[in-house]
């Protein structure tokens, strides 16, 4: 994608910016809930630090970047895994789905999902994060990728949309008019997640996940590193923004805030936003846990709380 950037702010080329406008309208149409306590606090010092920043530097050519987990974070919560309350099922998650869409031929579409969570939560329990998250899009080797990302998109436009958080909404929405661009950093599978590209209204290519090799059109189980997830979101941040760099090198780059509700899975990415030295402000990283922080990241994040999401469900 190409852009240029003028006043401090990212300018795309008309057509992309009317696409975007269009895609924008499924989330603004509908009637966000009250805005949550913290939201006017956070968007201040994040738009307050970007002036800053133009104002000491005279920068005219300035890209500002804010990164947000997904999962919990942006999306009530799990678009692979589900959402229930009080072992109530809120939402199937897309894991399901793509399994009883016959996209999986590890499992079958009729029954197949309770082995698969058998062997997902075994694994998780036992081993661990790093290798059950990458197993969901492992398990769907040799599915037709196009396939999948329309299975994702139109969960999300039918189901999932419903559930993003409306403090993230608004958040995003209010950066965005401020010249702050939100990308997505996920710990679910990137064709999952990308299916939230229309519906949030962000190109896909701002919104990342754990990847699988794709070949001739179809997945395979050879994983892309880094992992999005732990350090590897950070990873990822770091790469994004290295990319961006030497595809405009003129082009200053600046990270203002991060969006996460994980101490394990966001906490290495939200400390790196939070201990850059910016030339004017200060970052934020938001928590969005009331819980206690490990000792490595005490004092560290701002810590929020938001509950409602778009819909109300």
């Amino acid at each position: 994608m190409r852009f240029f950037v003028s006043g401090g702010i990212i300018r795309y080329p008309v057509k992309l910016v009317l696409t975007l406008g269009l895609l924008l309208s499924s989330v603004i149409a509908r009637p966000l809930r009250a805005e949550e306590p913290d939201d006017s606090r956070i968007i201040g010092q994040i738009l307050k630090t970007r002036a800053a920043i133009l104002q000491t530097t005279g920068e005219t050519n300035a890209m500002f970047l804010a990164f947000w987990d997904f999962d919990g974070t942006t999306l009530k919560g799990d678009c692979s895994e589900g959402c229930y309350e009080n072992g109530r099922l809120v939402y199937a998650g897309l894991a399901q789905e793509a399994i009883e869409h016959g996209l999986s031929r590890l499992y079958p579409a009729a029954g197949g999902y309770s082995q698969f969570w058998n062997d997902y939560t075994n694994l998780d329990a036992r081993i661990g994060h790093w290798l059950a998250y990458p197993f969901i899009p492992q398990m769907l080797r040799s599915a037709d990728a196009t396939a999948v990302r329309q299975l994702s998109r139109d969960y999300f436009s039918n189901t999932l949309s419903n559930y993003f958080r409306a403090s993230s909404v608004h958040i995003m929405q209010a950066l965005s008019r401020g010249g702050v661009t939100s990308q997505i950093v996920s710990a679910s599978a990137e064709l999952f997640v990308q299916g939230a590209s229309a519906s949030l209204g962000l190109p896909t290519n701002y919104i990342h996940g754990i990847q699988v090799a794709i070949k001739d059109g179809f997945l395979t189980e050879e994983l892309i590193y880094p992992l999005t997830w732990n350090v590897g979101k950070r990873q990822k941040i770091q790469q994004i923004v290295d990319d961006l760099r030497q595809a405009e090198p003129k082009v200053k780059i600046y990270i203002l805030a991060g969006f996460g509700d994980s101490y394990h899975t966001d906490g290495p990415f939200l400390e790196y936003i939070a201990r850059q030295s910016l030339p004017a402000g200060q970052p934020i990283s938001v928590f969005y846990d009331n819980t206690n922080a490990p000792a490595e990241y005490r004092g560290l994040f701002y810590q929020a709380s938001h509950q409602a999401t778009v819909s109300g469900k």
